[in-house]
Formats: C-alpha cells, sequence, structure tokens
C-alpha cells in the first residue's frame, strides 16, 4: 500500500504539469480564435474605389465628384479614370455632339476606343494594388457604364470575382448573368432619358420586376427628386445622389474598419459640412464615430475578457438543476 501511494505522489506532478500545458494550449487557441474572429471586424479586405465619368467632362470636372464619392465613402483615396471629352470649353455644343455620337458607336456597335483600352489597365491597376483577396468598387455613370461593359468583356473572369459595379444612368446595364463581378447594380431614375437607349432597363421596367431572368434584381428604379429628367441624371444631382449615400453607407459598414470610421468623421467631418446638398452629413459623421468608438471597446473587453476566462480556468459552467420529487 505505501508502494502505491508513492507511487501516487510521484506522478501526481507529472498530471498537474500535463494539465497545465493541456489549460495553456487551450487559451492560446482562444485568444487565437477570438483575435481571428475580431481581426476581420477591426482588419477588413483591403479595397480600392474607382469611378469613370460619362460624357461632356473635361478634365477640370473631375475633382468635385471625385472629392464627393471619397466624403460620401469615409474619406478613402479614389482614383479616377477619365473618360475624355471632344469639348474644348464648357460652351463647345460642337464637341457635346461629338461626345454623344462616340457614345452611340458604343452602345448600338460596341464599338472598343482606346477609352475601353484605358479603363481596362486602370482596373488592372486597382486590382494589382488590392492584392488577391481584396475588392474593386468601381463606379460608372451613363457612357462611363458603357465602357465599363465593354471593358469587361476584355478582363479575365478572376479578375471580374474581385470587382464590384456600381452604375448609375447607365447607358448599358451591366450584370452577372453576363460577367461574373462580385457584385453589380444599376441605379435609373424613371424618367432619365438614358432609358430610351437601354431596352434591357426600360424591359425591367414595364415588366413591374413580375418575372425576368435574374436580372432585374441587379436594376433599382429611383424615384425623380426633382421632376427634371435632365437634371436627374446628373451623378451629383439628388436623385443619384441619394443612392449614391447609400452605397457610401454600405461600403463603410463592410469594409471600413471602426477605427477608420472614427478617424473619417474626426477627419472628414469638417469637411463633409460643405456638401451643401447633404446638410446632415456632418451630424451623421459624428454619430458615427461614437459609435466606431464603442464598437471597438467592445470587441477588446471582450478580447481581453475570454482570454483571462479561460488562463484562471473559470469557463462558465451549466449545472443540471434536479428537482426533488416528494
Amino acid at each position: 500500500k505505501q508502494k502505491d501511494h508513492g507511487h501516487g505522489d510521484a506522478t501526481k506532478p507529472y498530471c498537474i504539469t500535463m494539465r497545465a500545458i493541456f489549460r495553456f494550449y487551450i487559451v492560446v487557441a482562444s485568444v487565437l480564435w477570438t483575435a481571428h474572429s475580431c481581426s476581420g471586424k477591426l482588419f477588413p479586405r483591403r479595397t480600392k474605389l474607382t469611378w469613370v465619368n460619362g460624357i461632356a467632362h473635361l478634365p477640370e470636372h473631375m475633382s468635385d465628384p471625385t472629392f464627393v464619392i471619397s466624403t460620401i465613402f469615409g474619406g478613402v483615396n479614389v482614383d479616377y479614370c477619365h473618360n475624355p471629352s471632344s469639348m474644348t470649353s464648357e460652351s463647345d455644343y460642337l464637341g457635346f455632339v461629338k461626345d454623344g455620337i462616340q457614345a452611340s458607336t458604343h452602345v448600338m456597335m460596341g464599338r472598343l476606343t482606346p477609352e475601353v483600352d484605358l479603363l481596362v489597365e486602370h482596373l488592372r491597376n486597382a486590382l494589382a494594388q488590392v492584392g488577391r483577396n481584396g475588392r474593386v468598387i468601381h463606379i460608372a455613370h451613363s457612357q462611363g457604364s458603357v465602357i465599363t461593359w465593354l471593358a469587361a468583356q476584355r478582363l479575365k473572369p478572376e479578375e471580374c470575382k474581385r470587382i464590384e459595379i456600381i452604375s448609375f444612368g447607365g447607358a448599358a446595364t451591366i450584370c452577372t448573368s453576363e460577367f461574373p463581378f462580385a457584385r453589380c447594380i444599376n441605379y435609373y431614375a424613371v424618367n432619365d432619358p438614358i432609358l430610351n437607349v437601354v431596352p434591357s432597363a426600360v424591359k425591367a421596367l414595364k415588366s413591374g420586376f413580375s418575372f425576368g431572368d435574374g436580372m432585374q434584381q441587379e436594376i433599382i428604379f429611383l424615384a425623380s427628386r426633382t421632376g427634371d429628367p435632365v437634371t436627374d441624371h446628373g451623378l451629383l444631382n439628388p436623385t443619384y445622389l441619394e443612392a449614391l449615400v447609400w452605397e457610401g453607407q454600405r461600403y463603410q459598414s463592410l469594409f471600413l474598419s471602426p477605427l477608420g470610421q472614427m478617424t473619417s468623421a474626426a477627419f472628414v467631418g469638417p469637411l463633409s459640412s460643405t456638401v451643401t446638398w447633404f446638410p446632415n452629413f456632418a451630424y451623421e459623421m459624428t454619430r458615427r464615430a461614437v459609435v466606431a468608438m464603442v464598437r471597438i471597446l467592445t470587441l477588446l473587453w471582450e478580447l481581453v475578457r475570454v482570454t483571462f476566462t479561460r488562463l484562471l480556468g473559470k469557463e462558465e459552467r451549466y449545472d443540471p438543476i434536479f428537482l426533488k420529487t416528494l
């Protein structure tokens, strides 16, 4: 009996050591798993925002829309691909007509022009910047949408899968049934004159979404905010601007970390107040700063709590309750 007792004493430190090692590995695995689950929220995938314009845009016309898009999407950098115009000034009506003729050749004949080659190169450069796991968010307006549609024909399927397309008043609808993009959304004002040259969008509008081949879910019609068809076609006018704000909110919730949202509110908020057509923007950014701060603190507290709880071996246990019967 004494030998057995002595043997038990000898194995006791060994058991304690193995238990400590086992608990250590559990704690390490727990910390890694918690960090992994939190990292997706604190450090989202890399993204790049790009946009391409429609007709009648001189180089000096690109800075204002780029600034507005950047502000709405949380102050991230936005690269534009300039679709050049034949206009030499804002009063060059002959150049405007030439732009319209060129756009019609894109729509009617699918003509590949240097603008298409430039956009293909632009998108591939953006993909290289975000890496294999990143995402490119590409915004297209008016003729820029049909140029994007033509460029998509030259992109590889694996390249399309890392690109999201957001089209406003596009001269062509871009849908995942035709190209394997990660996401496609086409916004149209119901009275946008561009609908006269986009049969697929007109079909979706007339059908009332009662039937279709899956493409209709990627076409969204917007009620006019101005009542003027020409005004509604503008990217930064109220109708499309409202949808652009929706997309900006979606982008920030998916791809901008809480820390990034807080930084955006702190530094971009004062600038956003200059966007006079969206007067509550500064207030909204301030509100998001508070929400982002709370989210960060919550994630950090959860990480610390789980780590210390498992390190001290005080995991929550649920003991069954036995009812005594009389």
